[in-house]
């Protein structure tokens, strides 16, 4: 029933330095660690000796929509991406059919140009018999085929009303294409079949977090208002048995709360817990729907600034509303605005309704960032989840569409852990896809990617030491699912480590392609290896 591990580099997340030692651990928990020099005979149990190979609590993806990436994973929906309408459209036919459907994710509007957006057109000159939806790559917005538009009886006297975004339109009618809670309104109708083979797909899909050294997760909810937000915690049920992740899921924060409550007594286990919930304050800049303090730099109307996906007052109220119930809330703010809103909102809320000790709201992504707020995210019962992986996200058109002060302050890690703020590291999959966190770990310390563009490291002085990386992706992260048992290697919390075959702090830029993860665990078992 025991374990002992040893190694000349096992991670210290206080000091971010690594030791010798040994990590004791009985059933599913770590019984001790002991430094070198201190290891006695004491203990016996099956021996595991890594040398050099460095250890790591199991890292945990902060940020994660589980059931889009599951499908991704599984093939039925593809990657697809291009520079302009017609060289994304064109893909469409390498794109399998599944369930009567063409799913592929990954274009990016501002990619196309500033307010341009595409058109069913573009799609019916490839496929015009098969009903095909092309997800944006941040998931904002969804993108039809004529026969989708017919299939899904979409027709400008029958929109949804009352949800946030808009379904674009020129003097034809319909584009096919829709944005914010429009869009996944649509997109949630296309995916309800795909439910019946989800359990298959997301344990084959949990063994691939595993070969990538990922422990636990957060699945959130991808939109505030639609009827069917993604959150499935009935089909983690089913799996419990034979998973091998953690998953604490976040549905959206409603007024009415009576299922909310019902999801939180039912899931409160170490495999499937009910973290909290989410709300989304504004969209992504790339289609100007991110809320900003001044006019974007190109502006599509006068004072575009973008705006609230929810009214403000609402947002405030379903803060304090899920603190008062003792819930975390995470809120989705990319926009400055939205940022300093948010960041006001939970102040106050901590003083109304203060979180148990152990229990963080996050704010997610947190990318245009006015440096006057930072001194803001310095408060007790908050984390700052981002996505390194965001920085090489369409980085060449932030000048454009931001304009290049702002763009400079974007995705301010280093300044943010200066102002005593705390950092979570997740992906957001799939808007970045097969991502992995040494891949995270390495974005956020070069401040580029591994094919060494952009060739200047964007906002260098953001750059945060390997260290402080490692730290977000674990401890960090277990913070922002509110897990004092998951996060670091010390005695009491729960045996999931990741042995890497390399140490990552002595690796220079050119020697990360080397390094892979040679063995996962989790409760004390090897789910990887």
């Amino acid at each position: 029933m025991r374990k002992i591990i040893h190694s000349n580099a096992i991670f210290d997340v206080h000091t971010e330095t690594v030791f010798n030692g040994y990590i004791v651990i009985m059933n599913d928990v770590i019984e001790a660690v002991v430094n070198q020099k201190d290891w006695t005979d004491d203990f016996s149990g099956e021996f595991f000796e890594f040398g050099d190979n460095m250890i790591v609590p199991g890292f945990i993806d902060a940020h994660i929509h589980f059931y889009l990436s599951a499908l991704l994973h599984s093939g039925k929906i593809k990657s697809i991406t291009g520079q302009s309408e017609v060289e994304v459209a064109n893909q469409v036919d390498t794109i399998a059919t599944v369930n009567g459907w063409k799913i592929g994710i990954g274009w990016f509007s501002s990619d196309f140009g500033q307010n341009i957006y595409p058109t069913h057109h573009s799609i019916d000159k490839v496929c015009n018999d098969t009903p095909v939806m092309l997800i944006s790559g941040d998931a904002h917005s969804v993108w039809f085929n004529q026969s989708a538009l017919d299939s899904l009886a979409i027709t400008t006297q029958a929109l949804p009303t009352n949800l946030s975004g808009e379904a674009l339109q020129d003097q034809d009618g319909l584009t096919g294409c829709f944005t914010e809670a429009i869009a996944i309104h649509y997109l949630a109708k296309v995916l309800q079949p795909f439910k019946k083979s989800a359990a298959k797909d997301y344990l084959t899909y949990m063994k691939r977090l595993n070969q990538i050294g990922i422990t636990s997760i957060a699945d959130v909810a991808l939109s505030g208002e639609s009827w069917d937000e993604f959150i499935y915690p009935e089909i983690y049920e089913a799996i419990k048995g034979e998973a091998t992740v953690r998953v604490s899921f976040y549905p959206a924060m409603r007024q009415e709360t009576t299922h909310l409550t019902q999801l939180a007594h039912q899931f409160q286990d170490d495999w499937v817990q009910f973290g909290g919930v989410k709300q989304f304050f504004d969209g992504v800049t790339s289609t100007h729907t991110a809320y900003l303090k001044q006019e974007y730099a190109t502006p599509y109307f006068k004072n575009d600034v973008g705006g609230p996906l929810l009214p403000i007052e609402k947002m405030r109220a379903l803060i304090l509303q899920a603190n008062q119930m003792g819930w975390p809330i995470r809120i989705h703010t990319i926009g400055d605005q939205a940022i300093h809103s948010a960041l006001c909102f939970y102040q106050e809320s901590a003083q109304m309704y203060p979180l148990k000790s152990g229990v963080y709201n996050t704010l997610e992504h947190l990318e245009v960032m006015d440096p006057n707020d930072l001194p803001l995210t310095d408060q007790e019962h908050l984390v700052i989840s981002v996505q390194p992986s965001h920085l090489l996200v369409g980085y060449e058109t932030l000048d454009e569409e931001v304009g290049p002060d702002r763009a400079s302050k974007m995705f301010p890690f280093h300044s943010l852990l200066r102002a005593n703020g705390r950092l979570a590291f997740g992906t957001d999959s799939p808007v970045v896809v097969d991502v992995t966190p040494m891949d995270t770990i390495y974005y956020a310390s070069s401040r580029r990617g591994k094919n060494g563009l952009p060739e200047q490291p964007l906002m260098p002085h953001e750059k945060l030491t390997v260290g402080q990386a490692i730290v977000a992706h674990t401890l960090g992260a277990a913070k922002a699912i509110s897990r004092e048992d998951l996060g670091e290697i010390s005695s009491g919390k729960k045996a999931d480590l990741c042995v890497l075959s390399k140490n990552l702090l002595a690796l220079q830029e050119d020697e990360w392609s080397d390094c892979s993860v040679l063995r996962t665990m989790i409760s004390g078992n090897w789910v990887w290896m």
